[in-house]
């Protein structure tokens, strides 16, 4: 039982240590895309450097490791029946948020990933400031966009509450905390499409 404690805490971890990385690519992806703002040149100039420097391959499999752990290990938690150990673990799952609703939303963060990746891996990097100007011409773009960010909001929010717990600290007092870093950070994408709509008019 010991082991199966340890290993269930070590995993929990592990998957809380992937989602913190994702966390800080988040970040850095928006310091990059926030050069929209800055014009065509910078923000072209910085995804070309980007794409082409040694930091792109390793960073892009980091992302596809981290990404492929917490999920398997999520929904392999999910199957055994969210089964956990030891004092802070023993809370129910959440009555407020059904369980068909964070599989729903946990669904639509990994199609929304793989969407947008492979939009990006399909454009023209060296016009990539004309092409998401007109990526956001479309009112279908708006709307897998604007619900994917209300997922990934949604999720951050929650892991960003529960990761300090899961790392053996107590997070009740960083909800506020995580609220408002979890506000400025979609705030700051949603920045793009609305300068581009705001451009438009």
């Amino acid at each position: 039982m010991n082991f199966t404690n340890n290993r269930t805490v070590s995993l929990k971890k592990m998957m809380a240590l992937a989602g913190l990385f994702w966390f800080f690519f988040l970040i850095f992806y928006l310091l990059g895309a926030l050069t929209f703002h800055c014009g065509e040149q910078a923000f072209t100039a910085f995804y070309v450097w980007f794409n082409g420097s040694i930091f792109y391959p390793i960073l892009a499999t980091l992302l596809i490791l981290t990404l492929i752990f917490h999920v398997v290990i999520a929904i392999t938690r999910q199957l055994s029946n969210n089964v956990s150990f030891g004092d802070q673990y023993k809370k129910p799952y959440p009555k407020a948020i059904p369980r068909v609703v964070a599989w729903s939303g946990a669904s639509i963060i990994l199609i929304f990933i793989i969407t947008h990746s492979v939009q990006m891996l399909s454009i023209n990097t060296v016009d990539l400031y004309s092409e998401i100007q007109n990526i956001f011409q479309r009112p279908i773009m708006w709307a897998i966009y604007g619900l994917g960010m209300i997922a990934i909001s949604a999720h951050l929010h929650h892991g960003l509450s529960n990761v300090l717990q899961t790392l053996g600290i107590s997070s009740k007092q960083y909800k506020s905390t995580a609220f408002i870093i979890v506000l400025l950070i979609m705030a700051g994408y949603a920045s793009i499409p609305l300068g581009i709509l705001y451009a438009k008019v």
